[in-house]
């Protein structure tokens, strides 16, 4: 069992990718929380004046309502004031859902997944019931609680000190009066809440990435699992390459028997040719090799009787110009011609005296 201390790599983008299809992302509820708190108190400076006007159209409507009830008149008002609430009431909660979901888009992006909510035998074990309760992020989370109660009661006492002579001369007032000044003081603590939860909300979200990151940190055998599942194990990569290796040098040995040529360096380079009209239209390289390759390719062509012929500067330019399967470049195609010349020359006298 790896222990934290092992876990010290970062999170690998595959890593992050599977835990991400567990639901397991970055996310801080205190900044939804916050931004919704934020979005309410902003729409509610605006929406306030026309709040006051509902509710005393909503007030008036109550006092004038008939006192001889029936069932039509009972139905008629709870229609009516249920569509006058939602329409003083509606936008608010529009304003803060909207805040949610792009507030949660921003963080979260396009998620959907099942994993959160299937039920896991882990969740009613006592012992674990135990560490999530006292645990660091219940820790945590109490000392947030604790914070945000001992802002909201400062801010609370800050606005009744700060108002203290206005409190007796509601006594004077009417009802509407009375709710515009209590709305007032209330919407002043809400906005001072709001602000300081958004501080406390940016603080929360460093920590639930520092949290998020050291959940998802990586020990240096997952990283190589991790590694071998994507890129394959590196020794049956090395196995495989070794094999194609071998495999094509067996095909160019092959090929090489049916060469024209084969020019050398003398010892380090070995390139051989061969001209089909029918394949291309120039000369092209069947076989290449350096220092050990090279000399087993001096070797297959005399046991094939295939002409060698030492031409330094011709090698080296063929070997470092032209790959395997690849024509002869324009500018050593005069050099190529002459060699070749030669070569056919040299075979028709092999085909004279042997014809004799």
């Amino acid at each position: 069992m790896e222990t934290i201390a092992e876990k010290r790599f970062p999170a690998t983008p595959k890593r992050k990718q599977e835990a991400r299809k567990k639901g397991q992302v970055l996310k801080s509820q205190e900044l939804t929380s916050a931004v919704m708190l934020l979005a309410l108190v902003g729409l509610l400076k605006l929406w306030l004046p026309h709040m006051f006007n509902g509710m005393a159209e909503l007030f008036s409507y109550v006092t004038e309502i008939s006192v001889e009830w029936n069932n039509r008149l009972v139905w008629e008002v709870m229609v009516t004031l249920s569509w006058k609430c939602f329409l003083l009431l509606g936008p608010l909660f529009l304003a803060s859902a909207v805040a949610a979901i792009l507030i949660n888009y921003l963080q979260v992006g396009s998620l959907l997944t099942v994993e959160t909510i299937k039920p896991k035998i882990s969740r009613l074990s006592p012992i674990e019931g135990l560490k999530r309760m006292f645990g660091v992020k219940a820790l945590v989370q109490l000392i947030k609680s604790l914070i945000k109660v001992g802002i909201i009661g400062y801010f609370l006492f800050d606005v009744l000190r700060s108002n203290v002579d206005v409190f007796p001369g509601l006594q004077g007032l009417n009802v509407i009066q009375s709710t515009v000044i209590l709305g007032n003081l209330l919407y002043e603590l809400a906005w001072k809440t709001a602000v300081a939860f958004i501080i406390i909300a940016i603080l929360d979200f460093i920590y639930q990435w520092y949290d998020y990151e050291k959940n998802l940190r990586m020990s240096h055998q997952e990283i190589k699992e991790e590694y071998k599942q994507t890129e394959g194990d590196p020794q049956l990569k090395a196995q495989i390459k070794k094999q194609q290796r071998q495999l094509a040098m067996r095909r160019m040995m092959e090929d090489l028997k049916g060469a024209d040529v084969v020019i050398t360096n003398p010892t380090h380079f070995s390139v051989a040719l061969k001209y089909d009209s029918q394949k291309y239209s120039a000369p092209y390289v069947v076989a290449k090799g350096q220092d050990e390759v090279a000399l087993k390719i001096r070797e297959i062509a005399r046991d094939n009787y295939i002409v060698i012929m030492e031409d330094k500067h011709l090698a080296r330019a063929l070997y470092a110009q032209v790959e395997i399967g690849q024509t002869v470049p324009a500018d050593l195609y005069k050099a190529v011609a002459e060699v070749l010349a030669f070569v056919y020359r040299i075979n028709k006298r092999k085909k004279f005296y042997s014809a004799k």
